[in-house]
């Protein structure tokens, strides 16, 4: 009877554990590993949390499942919200979940307890919950480095340049100003850049004004602006006034200025005639090349020459003009001695050069040729003249002899038929 009662003792303990093997439990979610980058944090810095979260049960799956990291001292901040949202994962299957956090300046040295929670669903429609603590390293700052910075950030201009230069009465260009957050600690927000000339003839396009929403601790901002120049603007240095204004990271206002100084000139332009050489030229000669400059730019042009260099041609170096005011002209003669031991074409060039108010050089370079030809031979033919002559001797002595005759005859009887008439006019 024992040997029975004991047999369906054991039938029914083996059947229990069977019946509550069939029973499905609630699936569990955890964090099996977690690592922080360089293994710790120091204080004031940010770095990458990696959280790995297994799914532990081995048949059912969970869903909409929503993570959650805190930090109950405050110390370290995750980067967003804190939060991330799944949407499945599958029985004994492992969730990685990466996340940025930073520690604050005054994070307090060694071990934070900090908490990775979630919160799901299971395919049932049922629901479960969890929470993990994670210590976390944090390297705490030292007493020196913990000092209040209470030092003001400041924006300056550390360099500028204007398209081409300079500017031109009634003329564009681009202003490019760089313009630096010198505070290597503080960036600086909410900034208004301002730029106007004293002389108001040069005026920027639109308000003359940008907003920037930030620069960086050690930042570097570069603002572009097109300037126009007045037709009546004075050809001089103009001083341009840059006003910056704005926040540090505690909202108190700041402002600074800088001057910038833009150049406004008169454009040059030369015009010339002439440029060129004789079509031939005969060896051993002089050719003289007279070149005429006009100015006709709105500036005076100073130091005014020009030069050939030509082979088998030979100068006496640069031709020098000089000064020639707006809308006038000069002109230079060039003596060029032809070689005697070129023949045919030859090739060269002409090149012309002045300088502006600034003493800026402009050169121009034409290219110039000719023809050189044989020098003719000429033939000695006074010998022969003088023969032609001594030859002629005898026509001109016969020439005067009878001229001579015919006059020691006539002028006897035209006196003496003179005197016939008038007496015969006596006796009538």
């Amino acid at each position: 009877m024992k040997r029975i009662s004991l047999v369906l003792c054991l039938i029914f303990i083996f059947s229990f554990s069977a019946f509550a093997e069939e029973i499905p439990s609630t699936p569990k979610l955890m964090v099996t590993e977690y690592s922080v980058d360089s293994g710790s944090i120091n204080a004031g810095t940010s770095a990458k949390l990696t959280v790995k979260l297994t799914n532990t049960h081995r048949s059912i799956d969970i869903k909409n499942i929503k993570l959650t990291f805190s930090d109950p001292s405050g110390e370290l901040i995750p980067d967003g919200t804190g939060t991330a949202y799944v949407s499945k994962i599958y029985s004994a299957r492992t969730y990685t979940w990466e996340l940025t956090v930073k520690a604050i300046d005054k994070a307090t040295d060694g071990n934070h307890a900090v908490t990775v929670s979630a919160e799901y669903e299971t395919e049932s429609g049922g629901s479960g919950s969890s929470s993990d603590t994670l210590n976390i390293s944090i390297k705490g700052k030292t007493e020196e480095e913990t000092k209040e910075n209470n030092s003001s950030p400041r924006l300056m201009v550390t360099g500028y340049e204007i398209e081409n230069g300079f500017l031109s009465p009634d003329g564009s260009a681009s202003l490019k100003i760089t313009i630096r957050n010198t505070n290597a600690e503080k960036a600086v927000s909410n900034i208004k850049l301002s730029i106007a000339d004293e002389s108001g003839e040069i005026k920027p396009d639109g308000m003359g004004t940008k907003y920037v929403f930030a620069i960086s601790a050690g930042g570097v901002y570069t603002w572009c602006v097109k300037l126009t120049a007045a037709n009546t603007a004075a050809a001089n240095e103009h001083r341009l006034n840059l006003s910056m204004e704005y926040e540090d990271e505690n909202h108190s206002p700041y402002s600074a200025s800088d001057t910038l100084l833009v150049q406004v000139r008169q454009t040059t332009s030369l015009d010339y005639s002439g440029a060129q050489l004789p079509a031939k030229v005969v060896q051993g000669n002089v050719t003289t090349v007279s070149l005429t400059l006009m100015n006709t730019g709105k500036s005076t042009l100073y130091n005014c020459m020009f030069e050939f260099d030509v082979e088998g041609l030979i100068g006496g170096g640069s031709t020098f003009i000089g000064t020639i005011n707006s809308g006038e002209s000069a002109a230079g003669n060039a003596n060029l001695r032809v070689s005697e031991e070129i023949l045919g074409e030859v090739k060269g060039a002409l090149t012309i050069s002045y300088e502006d108010d600034y003493g800026e050089k402009y050169t121009e370079t034409l290219d110039v040729k000719t023809v050189i030809e044989e020098k003719a031979e000429l033939i000695d033919t006074s010998d022969d003249e003088e023969e032609k002559k001594n030859g002629l001797w005898w026509m001109f002595l016969l020439i005067g002899l009878v001229v001579g005759g015919a006059l020691g005859f006539g002028i006897p009887w035209y006196i003496n038929d003179k005197k016939q008439r008038m007496e015969d006019e006596k006796r009538l």
